[in-house]
């Protein structure tokens, strides 16, 4: 656990600042900071982690999210994607982030489905500042699996207090045990609650599920046990993951930047904007901008510049993200 004397939370402020034109400085974890993470991909849970490298991860995390960069939007949505495919696999669901890809992109509603109530809360989690929007959560709470009597309610509250305790790990296991013994194998529910606790704590202006990327993608884990440094291990990995899918999309969103003054197809700016924005973005997805024809031929000048990619392989229904 951390020492007491831990501070207490910044102040929360809801502000988003209007993205930086400029590109992004890299930004990534001292060495030191990762050494109990031997295999970040890897199924097995990392070594305990002290307060010092859990420090590092958050105070790294925060600056890419405070920095406003232009594709901040692709990325927190691209990690909600992840984690709920990974929350959806430990359930023993077949849907995978492709498939909850499709769902997002090429559905002209909210999506629907048996995984559409967890994907819906990550994206949910993705969307903006959680403090302004708590009167919803008894909703997503309910769409979880916790529905009878007035849990849901009793849950919103649970978690508002304990994102208002001083420590950040004190603060997640506060979300995460009381969940867990109220509905007990809820796992999505309890880690998604996690995360959402933490985003609050630090006053981000959208979430970032670091439980969820942290946690091993498959099998079932014991949440019970996750507290203190173990727990503080699971956040600074999916910290770790976050990191180096920032500096990836960076890369990326600045090649589809550079390409901008290159484009004579007319609103090509708002669907660049769009394109950094959202993980995946399809042909009817900027209808509201520019001619489907118009769409494909400026869809296909970016793949042939490098500058976006084409994530499916699929001759139709194609979808483009950085």
């Amino acid at each position: 656990m951390l020492s007491p004397a831990c501070p207490p939370p910044p102040a929360l402020s809801w502000s988003m600042t209007p993205p930086s034109p400029t590109a992004v400085l890299p930004l990534h974890l001292p060495a030191w900071a990762t050494r109990c993470l031997p295999d970040r991909g890897g199924a097995d849970h990392p070594t305990p982690a002290g307060p010092a490298q859990l420090g590092a991860a958050l105070a790294v995390l925060d600056a890419a999210v405070t920095a406003a960069a232009p594709h901040a939007g692709a990325w927190a949505n691209r990690l909600a994607l992840a984690a709920a495919a990974a929350a959806i696999a430990r359930s023993g669901r077949p849907e995978d982030e492709a498939a909850l890809r499709d769902l997002v992109a090429l559905s002209p509603a909210p999506p629907a489905g048996p995984a559409a109530p967890v994907l819906g809360a990550h994206l949910w989690l993705a969307d903006g500042p959680p403090g302004p929007r708590w009167g919803e959560l008894p909703a997503l709470i309910a769409g979880l699996g916790a529905r009878s009597g007035g849990v849901p309610d009793e849950l919103a509250q649970t978690l508002a207090t304990a994102a208002a305790l001083p420590c950040p790990l004190v603060a997640v296991s506060a979300a995460l045990q009381p969940v867990l013994a109220v509905r007990p194998g809820r796992d999505a529910l309890a880690v998604w609650a996690a995360d959402l606790v933490l985003a609050r704590w630090l006053g981000w202006p959208y979430g970032l599920p670091l439980i969820g990327l942290g946690l091993p993608p498959q099998g079932r884990v014991d949440l019970s046990a996750l507290e203190g440094a173990t727990l503080a291990a699971v956040i600074l990995r999916g910290s770790a993951r976050a990191l180096d899918r920032f500096a990836l999309l960076g890369h990326r969103a600045a090649a589809l930047q550079a390409v901008r003054p290159r484009l004579r197809a007319r609103a090509a700016g708002r669907v660049v904007d769009r394109l950094l924005a959202r993980d995946a973005v399809s042909v009817a997805g900027v209808r509201d901008l520019i001619p489907e024809r118009a769409a494909r031929r400026l869809f296909d000048r970016l793949v042939a510049l490098g500058a976006v990619r084409e994530l499916t392989g699929r001759p139709t229904a194609r979808l483009y993200g950085l």
